[in-house]
């Protein structure tokens, strides 16, 4: 193991001196947040009721040794002296110092094994613990999702990864049919989630308004807690001064309310792209940001205002990861930060979707046979030992089809992208089936003969049902969220220039409309005849 000079180590001595170094560094306070104090108001509501049912199962122990199974399957039996000692914290405002500590296994991710950065921590806390947090989220949750602007769809019952997507996807769009400009920053923090100041998350829910009793004893939940790293045979224990604590049901929900009482400070009313009246300016997915303008100068401030209130809460850009993307009519000015250039890109793999400026799903589609290819090889040793065809059809349903159809809720779907898609599912259908090309010519078997035989849903057919599904869903919404906005808007200050533009989202839900001419956003909105439309097609 490489130390922090670069020197390698080889001793168990040095490797641990390294690991403890390297996190007691990660998780030292480097920001002071001055701590807004918060008044004494009645006790919190006694717990009566434990949300055991609403725990996952097959998770790891923390320190305790006491399993999520262990709690379900003895729930009847645990449940009143689980609910006598949780109102007990609750009235005392106090938690057992043993939930304090963690324990943190390394798993490596990529790149050198020497690198201790190159290692993922996962923390395992104790199962108790975090039952009892999610009793507390699930008092506090409607109030913390009021408190997020509809700009943040991350954590939140109700949003998704597709939300963004698919905002982001029709901005692209629309400027490149209008021929406008349009700038993107994605914005990558370091470590975001165990660099957050803790007062800036206590600030944070005083401004959202929740009771001090809970503040309180969130506080106290973070306050002097540690954890042991076990590289050879001693524990090594590591003190955490700042970040919410890892596989805590209600660390997200506390980041994402520090990060938008951060960016609350920020006066971006007339910054963004004019959707009807309405700028956007930014999306968040949890600590995934886009930052989004039509001009260079404006996306150059938005970008050094965003740091300045990472900074204060103890959150760091990361320069190298933080990129820029523009269409053909934008500025190619570089966009800087502290003196560097952050660096352009033409693609961009945003929510686990490749984005790039012309829209082509080409270079999407390769990576997503990539990833169904990955899939099927976790896959196949079962599949190839299950001699049910049914359940082999499913298995290959639930893990490989899913990854090869991705997002495609969000597709501009055309001939091409559709050859692409249909092809890689025969590739993947023939490992399946033990069936190479020679084999299928040799025993003069057709596609359709191939699909009798394995029994899998047809990824063309899968893709399609998903995005008629979700265009109803963008229809019939009615929280004012950008997804719907960004659907039905196009500059109406600005005529489009003569010629066929590229292929649309919408294009292919034209095919929906019924003999009466009605639009088929209109035929959305009534789930009922929606539904009986897309049974048609």
């Amino acid at each position: 193991m490489r130390d922090a000079m670069g020197r390698p180590q080889t001793s168990r001595t040095k490797i641990e001196e390294i690991a403890v170094g390297y996190y007691t560094n990660l998780f030292r306070s480097t920001v002071s947040v001055s701590r807004i104090p918060t008044p004494t108001q009645e006790k919190a509501p006694r717990i009566e009721e434990c949300a055991i049912r609403q725990m996952k199962p097959r998770r790891a122990p923390g320190p305790d040794r006491i399993s999520a199974d262990f709690l379900k399957s003895a729930s009847k039996t645990i449940i009143k002296q689980l609910t006598k000692r949780f109102n007990k914290y609750l009235d005392a405002q106090r938690i057992p110092d043993q939930w304090k500590k963690s324990n943190t296994v390394l798993l490596f991710k990529k790149g050198e094994r020497d690198q201790m950065k190159n290692y993922r921590p996962i923390a395992l806390l104790s199962q108790p613990y975090k039952l009892f947090t999610k009793i507390i989220l699930n008092r506090l949750e409607r109030q913390l999702d009021e408190y997020q602007p509809v700009e943040q769809a991350g954590f939140r019952k109700g949003f998704c990864c597709m939300d963004h997507i698919h905002t982001i996807t029709q901005l692209i769009e629309r400027t490149r049919e209008y021929k406008q400009p349009l700038l993107l920053c994605f914005i990558d923090y370091a470590k975001a989630f165990d660099s957050v100041e803790h007062n800036s998350v206590w600030n944070a829910l005083h401004h959202a308004g929740v009771d001090p009793c809970y503040i309180n004893l969130l506080e106290q939940c973070n306050t002097d807690t540690f954890t042991t790293i076990r590289m050879f045979q001693r524990e090594l224990r590591v003190p955490i001064e700042k970040g919410v604590r890892q596989g805590d049901t209600i660390s997200p929900k506390l980041f994402t309310t520090a990060l938008n009482h951060a960016m609350l400070q920020l006066d971006w009313d007339d910054k963004g792209i004019n959707i009807d009246g309405r700028k956007l300016s930014n999306l968040r997915f949890a600590d995934d940001i886009v930052l989004i303008s039509q001009n260079r100068e404006e996306l150059q401030q938005m970008v050094e205002e965003l740091d300045d209130v990472s900074k204060a809460i103890g959150l760091t850009m990361n320069r190298s990861k933080t990129m820029v993307m523009r269409n053909e009519w934008a500025d190619a000015s570089p966009i800087t930060l502290e003196g560097t250039s952050l660096p352009f890109t033409d693609s961009y793999v945003y929510l686990g979707r490749l984005i790039s400026m012309d829209n082509n799903l080409r270079a999407e589609i390769m990576r997503r046979r990539r990833c169904a290819w990955a899939a099927i090889g976790n896959i196949k040793e079962a599949a190839h030992l299950v001699s049910d065809k049914k359940l082999r059809a499913d298995l290959f349903d639930s893990t490989v089809l899913p990854a090869l159809c991705y997002a495609s809720e969000t597709w501009a779907e055309n001939k091409t992208s559709t050859l692409m898609l249909v092809r890689a599912q025969r590739a993947l259908e023939r490992t399946l089936l033990k069936i190479n090309r020679a084999k299928q010519r040799s025993l003069n078997l057709r596609s359709a003969d191939m699909r009798l035989m394995s029994g899998i849903r047809d990824a063309e057919m899968y893709a399609w049902n998903a995005k008629k599904r979700w265009a109803g869903h963008v229809v019939r919404r009615t929280d004012d969220r950008w997804t719907t906005r960004v659907t039905f808007w196009y500059p109406r200050e600005i005529k489009r220039t003569l010629g066929r533009p590229a292929t649309r989202w919408s294009d292919s839900l034209k095919k929906l409309q019924g003999n009466d001419g009605q639009h088929w956003s209109q035929t959305a909105q009534d789930r009922q005849k929606w539904m009986e439309a897309c049974a048609r097609r």
